[in-house]
């Protein structure tokens, strides 16, 4: 009889369990989640867990595992964190010698990454992160005007909270941080700050 391939992984669940027979007094926290966006657009989702065996626990196991955002298939959508931190949990009980006599990754993760295959054309995070259907996305300042604007305001002494102040009455808005600033925002503060340039 032929052995299924999935036959090789031990999923979470299982894991778990295993675990806390084991080690009774078991915890597990959610520690990190941080969105990665990569040079060409693509976003990830990466959480974090550590996992104390017993409240002792001189070293606790920390692993992490990534999850692509937005999610590409019906188990993944809108489930990104979820997916990503039982991912997690399954590579730290892997660590800790639970399950890992077959695989490091679990069912689960295996389940999720053939789900994903083959993979879509890579969205940009920015572009689906719009509040209302009837809004355009916004479009992001590049690198090379972020550096051009810093470059100028340098250039006439204008930095922290006096750069904001000028950004603020060249857009006519309260600008508190460069994540408030749209393409088009960099682009007439930029035009601002060559026409104030000495002569």
């Amino acid at each position: 009889m032929t052995q299924n391939f999935m036959d090789n992984y031990v999923d979470v669940a299982t894991r778990l369990k295993i675990a806390f027979e084991r080690w009774p007094e078991m915890r597990i926290q959610e520690t990190a989640r941080e969105v990665i966006e990569m040079p060409d657009k693509s976003c990830f989702i990466r959480c974090t867990v550590t996992i104390w065996r017993n409240p002792d626990d001189p070293i606790p196991v920390i692993a992490s595992a990534c999850e692509i955002y937005p999610g590409r298939t019906p188990y993944t959508k809108f489930s990104e964190s979820e997916v990503g931190y039982t991912s997690a949990v399954g590579r730290a009980l892997a660590y800790a010698g639970i399950g890992a006599n077959k695989a490091l990754a679990s069912r689960d993760e295996v389940m999720a990454a053939q789900s994903r295959q083959p993979i879509a054309p890579v969205v940009q995070l920015h572009d689906v992160e719009v509040p209302f259907p009837e809004e355009k996305p916004r479009e992001y300042p590049t690198p090379k005007q972020m550096g051009m604007m810093r470059a100028l305001a340098n250039g006439q002494g204008l930095k922290g909270d006096d750069l904001k102040t000028f950004c603020s009455a060249t857009l006519g808005r309260e600008i508190n941080t460069t994540s408030d600033l749209t393409k088009q925002d960099i682009s007439k503060v930029i035009d601002a700050l060559k026409a104030s340039e000495p002569k």
